[in-house]
């Protein structure tokens, strides 16, 4: 059976509506309308905090830093311009600049041993590296949007329980005020009732405190002032059955993180390629014009150094870079085996908090509902105690309450989900086929 998105809100303000509307009638007055304030969707509030977040704009920055890198990593060595003069300011024939020799020259280094190629392979993975650590933070903000809206919205229908409870208190108080002075009930009753209400009066206002919690905090991850926030329970995806844990494990190779580990490796093996490279000496060519000032000729000279590996083979940037090879193997293995590991723990916890949910509200809560009547209408009649009714009270508001936190609990372990598979209920379609970098 599938629960409503708003099936604690239907429960929860039915009795203040009705004897609004009640209240209304009676004194022959229609209800005023009320302008309605902007209503807040789940979409509307993860695409706020995508546009406004910090954190994804600094993993933008960095995205462009690893674009410039890559645009450093293809540039070439550059040329020397050289100018060389002998035979001056000597004895002799050699004083002054009479009989100097000066040549122009130029000279280029030429990278071998695919230098270039291998540098510019590491920029480009590092580069790929970043883009997916930017969509797993994403990802990770879609999330953390997701579960405190869901938390700002059931802390609301949490404050909605308490208020109902507050309100049933008094009106159970007043009931047993009025036997205690009848004389049909003894006046320890009435201080039962007393406590029992202020008990309530102290849940709502610890329920009031956590919803100006959860709202402030919902709106820090928009990069908004905190302040009143008409949410829409209606906007938060349909609570249905999880699929099998097959579909979801499927996706985990296609994650952000499982290519970010790819990118990892790959980065790895072109720094070894490129350490192997480094080993291989690079020649300069040279060439230029000497001028001979004694009888004004020139004449074009040309060279080639190439440096002798003999003291340094680079053996230890290769043996260092093959260690990293493997240390970013092992790495992409663990870390896919954690992540299984957590997406099969969340997958368990969110379907335990399905059948809770599911449970409760078909079953569960109607008994409570219809035992808490059955007592209060006996109470009235004088067929019950007022301890019947105090527990039937109690046990109906621990079921609500153990249903608003079941559902919200299905919400919170959907979204961690979601997060790991890289399933973006939150979003609209649209903006899910630009959720990932395509690079």
């Amino acid at each position: 059976m599938t629960i409503s998105r708003a099936l604690l809100f239907a429960g929860l303000l039915v009795t203040v509506s009705l004897s609004s509307l009640v209240t209304a009638s009676a004194q022959g007055v229609a209800p005023v309308p009320v302008e309605t304030a902007h209503v807040l969707t789940l979409e509307e509030a993860v695409n706020t905090a995508l546009k406004q977040s910090p954190i994804l704009g600094a993993s933008s920055s960095r995205a462009d830093a690893a674009t410039a890198s890559l645009s450093q990593a293809e540039a070439l060595p550059n040329p020397e311009l050289s100018i060389e003069a002998e035979n001056i300011f000597g004895d002799g024939p050699f004083e002054g600049t009479d009989v100097a020799e000066i040549t122009y020259g130029l000279s280029q280094q030429i990278e071998v041993g695919g230098k270039r190629s291998s540098r510019i392979s590491v920029a480009d993975n590092e580069k790929t590296l970043i883009h997916y650590e930017r969509d797993a933070a994403r990802l990770d903000l879609i999330r953390d949007i997701t579960v405190a809206y869901a938390e700002t919205i059931f802390a609301e229908a949490q404050l909605g329980i308490f208020a109902e409870q507050r309100k049933l208190a008094a009106i159970v108080r007043d009931s047993v005020a009025a036997k205690v002075e009848a004389g049909k009930e003894p006046p320890i009753q009435k201080n039962k009732a007393e406590i029992e209400l202020s008990s309530s009066e102290i849940a709502l206002e610890q329920a009031e405190r956590n919803l100006t919690a959860k709202t402030h905090i919902l709106s820090s991850l928009m990069g908004q002032d905190a302040g009143d926030l008409n949410l829409d329970p209606e906007s938060l995806p349909a609570l249905i059955e999880p699929e099998a844990l097959g579909l979801y494990r499927t996706r985990l190779s296609q994650t952000p993180e499982a290519r970010s580990q790819d990118a990892d490796v790959l980065r790895a093996q072109s720094t070894l390629s490129l350490e192997k490279a480094n080993a291989v000496p690079d020649p300069t060519f040279s060439v230029g014009v000497r001028q001979f000032k004694e009888d004004d000729q020139q004449a074009l000279v040309a060279g080639l150094s190439v440096p002798l590996p003999v003291f340094n083979l680079n053996r230890a940037g290769i043996k260092r870079a093959g260690h990293e090879v493997t240390a970013a193997q092992l790495d992409q293995k663990g870390a896919y085996f954690s992540r299984d590991a957590e997406l099969t723990e969340t997958y368990q916890n969110l379907v335990s908090a399905y059948r809770a949910a599911t449970s409760l509200k078909s079953t569960v809560l109607p008994g409570a509902e219809e035992a808490f009547s059955f007592a209060r209408q006996g109470y009235e009649a004088g067929k019950f105690g007022y301890l019947e009714v105090l527990d039937a009270q109690r046990t109906l508001f621990e079921v609500r309450q153990e249903l608003n936190n079941a559902v919200l609990d299905y919400y919170r372990q959907r979204a961690v989900i979601e997060r790991l598979s890289a399933i973006h209920s939150a979003i609209s379609k649209e903006d899910q086929s630009h959720a990932i970098t395509k690079n």
